[in-house]
């Protein structure tokens, strides 16, 4: 049995950790805001909002936790590292979304059944209009670090932010036609701000569920691609059982490699580095991989007796 990966990715967590302790800060601040020019209002869709905003700042803080954790070094307790415990926190964070998507549903539920004119219409708008704007700004940054980190629970932090960008442009349309005098527009606005939440938590659960089953996103046309450049190695005669699988940002797996039977140890190392530079080409997030040597057997054919 050969490990292969003596060079490591490092990823820089502490990137994607920085910008979620920032962004905590920026949705507590705007949350309060909402919340305030929401009650001032009396608007629905903009009280609904804050409280999304500050479900937005626990998420990041879980994102922040989960990064964080995933740093440690494996242990006695988790031998493989905590590489997964980033992504068991994205489907913790959207569990809490279906939570609060379920009450914004009902407080919407009320003032559509009962609408209410507006008040202090242009505060309520303008602190709509600049969260809308600021959480754009600050999910393009997040979605960039994530790509650099290859973090699935920032990947999610981000999406998440650029639709609570898109639900605050929605307060911001909602409290617009109240102000014209469509009042139910506040409250229908409301129910559109749950139904985005509904459906970023139905993304990422679907998503952690599958890289917590172990599943991996490479279809079988990317397997037969890896075994095929396996068999490129020189004395590499066949490559078989390669299996892979998601841990956190990375992928880890194994693979049986069929070689002559008098390969030395040497020669053996020599064809492990050189699948590891295969590989990498491919994947670049290749943790680590376990390649299992094995002798190789010519089939004999079998030659009829002439009579």
């Amino acid at each position: 049995m050969v490990y292969l990966g003596k060079r490591i990715m490092l990823v820089d967590f502490t990137k994607g950790e920085k910008i979620t302790k920032i962004s905590v800060g920026i949705f507590v601040l705007v949350g309060g805001m909402e919340l305030f020019f929401g009650i001032l209002s009396g608007s629905i869709a903009l009280t609904a909002d804050s409280i999304h905003t500050f479900t937005d700042a626990l998420v990041s803080s879980i994102t922040f936790l989960g990064l964080r954790i995933s740093r440690r070094s494996p242990d006695g307790r988790s031998h493989f590292g905590y590489y997964k415990v980033e992504t068991f926190s994205a489907a913790i964070s959207a569990l809490i979304m279906i939570v609060v998507g379920m009450f914004v549903v009902y407080k919407s539920y009320v003032g559509l059944v009962a609408p209410k004119p507006l008040t202090t219409h242009f505060p309520a708008m303008f602190t709509a209009l600049t969260a809308s704007i600021i959480f754009l700004i600050l999910g393009f940054n997040k979605r960039k670090t994530a790509k650099k980190i290859n973090s699935k629970s920032l990947s999610f932090d981000a999406f998440n932010t650029l639709k609570s960008s898109a639900t605050s442009f929605s307060a911001f349309l909602g409290i617009s036609l109240s102000y014209l005098g469509f009042f139910q527009m506040d409250a229908i606005t409301g129910m559109v701000i749950s139904g985005f939440i509904f459906i970023v938590a139905y993304i990422t659960i679907k998503e952690s569920s599958l890289i917590l089953l172990d599943a991996c996103a490479f279809n079988i046309n990317t397997l037969n691609t890896i075994k095929q450049l396996i068999e490129k190695v020189e004395n590499v005669k066949k490559a078989e059982n390669i299996r892979l699988r998601s841990t956190g940002p990375f992928i880890t797996g194994d693979v049986t490699i069929k070689v002559n039977g008098k390969t030395t140890i040497n020669e053996l190392e020599n064809i492990t580095t050189k699948i590891q530079e295969l590989l990498r080409s491919q994947i670049p997030n290749l943790l680590r991989l376990m390649v299992q040597a094995e002798p190789f057997k010519e089939k004999k054919t079998k030659t009829k007796n002439k009579a």
